[in-house]
């Protein structure tokens, strides 16, 4: 399919080098210990998480793990874009790249959409090209787009597309220098509802989701020429957002919640809404935990009452790993058209607790009495072992795309399909706290 220019994006972005010396330079010095939760403590907590679990994360269902390239991928730029933990970036990206065939399908001669924008994404923000594992997932992605400008799923178990994989497939080839072609814009426009918001599915009646909106305000701010459509939809996305500032996720997880907060953050700032990205970065702020949490702390809660109820005993889980991963990018001032790991700082930014006495703890003293120096190291879950054995690897979840609207990332609220694609088989889930 042809593919013609467009004009340039509805917002101006920093690109490259001075990109990440902004970043860097907004946030806090790799070489202190920030006082206070921040970006960059919730980039330490990720990386804490990814070093104790192989460098990947990964989602439970039932009593099963299995790893999530996907939500992975969300962590890399995640960190990436507060410039800190790049030797973390570096070697989940390894991961991944490693499992790029069983995670876009190609590996079995079939190929999600959603998943391979989303590698594609991270690809470019490494400076990478598009050809991994020798599959040109350019060339792929491109011969996926139908005449309508929709990209559609090659699998066996049929096409679970939607507006989630067509904003990440323009995304993903925009990042390379592919100018996308106006058929497939004009395909997503067509699941722009009466009222500004996106629709998730491809088809059907159309009903808003934030998070879908969310992503196809950054896929139409690449494209470029868009801005009435783009007025829209951040007016719509503006609308749902509540005095606190947080924004509520779809039908199935309607809740104010971090990752549909997040991502919206993102589209205020590229559509120059400063008062309501103001207002959405407070709420982040407000469900990151901090001291008072030591095991977590950084990470970003999914809701208010979950931050509420964290304590001195909470602990890592899957949902604080995928809210967080998913969420800290609204807190930058990155969007997935230019998060990029160069000069970024090799270690992360671990919120510093050594002087913060345990509440309720009797045997706590006065840390003027004691002072420490040390800085302390988020706990990780470690991945469930069989006693006396070593550590397996568990299937590759493909959770980008899915009928859940599953981007294994930006946007999953959480009711479907995760196609498991090392087993071959689909499993049907609902999963409070994560995004598509």
């Amino acid at each position: 399919m042809p593919l013609t220019s467009r004009r340039p994006p509805f917002a101006t972005l920093l690109t490259g080098s001075a990109l990440a010396a902004a970043a860097t330079l907004a946030l806090a010095p790799a070489a202190q210990a920030a006082e206070q939760p921040s970006a960059t403590t919730s980039a330490a907590y990720l990386a804490a998480q990814l070093e104790a679990n192989d460098d990947r994360l990964s989602v439970s269902y039932g009593d099963q793990s299995y790893d999530d390239p996907g939500v992975t991928i969300d962590a890399i730029l995640a960190m990436q874009a507060t410039g800190t933990a790049g030797d973390q970036s570096q070697a989940s990206t390894d991961y991944v790249l490693g499992a790029a065939g069983t995670y876009t399908g190609s590996a079995g001669d079939e190929l999600y959409v959603g998943a391979t924008g989303k590698l594609l994404t991270l690809t470019a923000s490494r400076g990478l090209g598009g050809t991994v594992g020798g599959t040109d997932y350019l060339g792929a992605l491109q011969a996926r787009e139908q005449a309508s400008g929709q990209f559609t799923d090659d699998s066996q178990y049929g096409d679970y597309s939607n507006t989630l994989g067509q904003s990440f497939s323009i995304i993903g080839l925009e990042r390379h220098g592919v100018d996308v072609s106006d058929e497939a814009v004009d395909f997503l426009l067509t699941r722009q509802c009466a009222d500004g918001g996106f629709a998730l599915e491809n088809a059907g009646a159309c009903t808003s989701d934030p998070d879908a909106t969310s992503v196809a305000v950054q896929a139409l701010s690449g494209a470029g020429g868009q801005d009435a459509a783009i007025t829209e939809a951040v007016d719509y996305l503006q609308a749902r957002q509540g005095g606190d500032g947080g924004v509520g996720g779809g039908t199935s997880t309607s809740e104010e919640n971090s990752n549909s907060t997040g991502l919206a953050a993102v589209a205020f700032r590229l559509a120059g809404r400063t008062d309501a990205l103001t207002s959405a970065r407070g709420f982040l702020d407000s469900v990151r935990l901090g001291c008072e949490s030591p095991d977590v702390a950084g990470a970003l809660a999914y809701t208010p009452a979950d931050a509420a109820a964290a304590d001195a005993s909470t602990q890592p889980s899957d949902q604080l790993n995928r809210s967080t991963a998913q969420a800290l990018l609204g807190s930058t001032d990155v969007s997935y058209l230019d998060v990029t790991s160069d000069g970024a700082a090799a270690a992360p930014v671990a919120l510093d607790c050594a002087d913060e006495p345990t509440p309720g703890d009797p045997s706590t003293t006065d840390p003027s009495d004691e002072p420490s120096t040390s800085t302390t190291t988020v706990t990780a879950t470690a991945r469930p072992t069989t006693p006396g054995q070593e550590p397996t690897r568990p299937e590759v979840v493909q959770t980008d795309d899915a009928r859940d609207g599953g981007l294994g990332g930006a946007g999953w609220v959480g009711a479907g399909i995760l196609a498991l694609v090392g087993a071959g088989a689909l499993v049907g889930s609902r999963r409070r706290g994560a995004h598509r």
